[in-house]
C-alpha cells in the first residue's frame, strides 16, 4: 500500500461515520431481536395475559420501557445540548455517537428485559412490550438528515458533511 492510499485510508470521513454509526446501530439492535425469536420459539404454551394482578411484573416492565425511551431521549438531547457551534464537525460527530450509544444501549437493555422477563413468565405482554421497543430502536437508525437534523449542521459545516468521501480534518 502506498504512502498516500495509507495515509487516505485512516482518515475520518463523514460516509465513513455514517457506516460505523450504522454498524453500531445493527449490532445493538440484532441482540434483543434474536433474543426474542429464539425465546418466542422455545415457549412452552406462551399466553396473552394482563389481569394477573400478583404479576409485580405488569408493572415495572411498562415503567422501564418507557423510562428507557425518555431517559434515553433526554440524555441525547442533553449530550447534543452541550455542543458548541464552535466545536469542529469532528467533535460534534464525537458527541453524536455518545449520544446514540447510550440512547440505543437504554432501549436495548429494556426490551432485553422486556424479553426476559417473557421467557421467565410465558406471558406475550412482556414479549409485545420488547418488540415495541426494538421497533423504537429501529427507528433510531441513524441517517445522514437524522444526523445533519440533530447536530443542526449549516453552512460549510454541511457542506463538509455533503462531501461524504473526504476527510473532515
Amino acid at each position: 500500500m502506498t504512502q498516500m492510499a495509507q495515509k487516505t485510508s485512516n482518515q475520518f470521513t463523514p460516509g465513513g461515520f455514517i457506516k460505523v454509526m450504522s454498524f453500531l446501530h445493527l449490532g445493538i439492535a440484532t441482540t434483543p431481536v434474536i433474543l426474542a425469536i429464539l425465546f418466542y420459539f422455545n415457549a412452552e404454551d406462551p399466553e396473552l395475559d394482563t389481569s394477573d394482578t400478583n404479576d409485580i411484573f405488569l408493572a415495572i416492565v411498562p415503567v422501564v420501557a418507557l423510562a428507557s425511551i425518555f431517559l434515553g431521549d433526554f440524555i441525547f438531547k442533553k449530550i447534543l445540548r452541550s455542543v458548541s457551534q464552535k466545536n469542529g464537525l469532528r467533535e460534534k460527530l464525537t458527541k453524536f455517537q455518545t449520544a446514540s450509544i447510550i440512547k440505543y444501549a437504554l432501549l436495548e437493555g429494556a426490551s432485553l428485559f422486556s424479553i426476559v422477563i417473557f421467557s421467565n413468565t410465558q406471558n406475550l405482554t412482556y414479549l409485545i412490550i420488547g418488540v415495541v421497543l426494538i421497533g423504537y430502536l429501529y427507528l433510531q437508525r441513524p441517517t445522514k438528515p437524522k444526523i445533519e437534523s440533530a447536530l443542526d449542521l449549516k453552512g460549510a459545516e454541511k457542506a463538509k458533511f455533503d462531501r461524504t468521501h473526504e476527510p473532515v480534518d
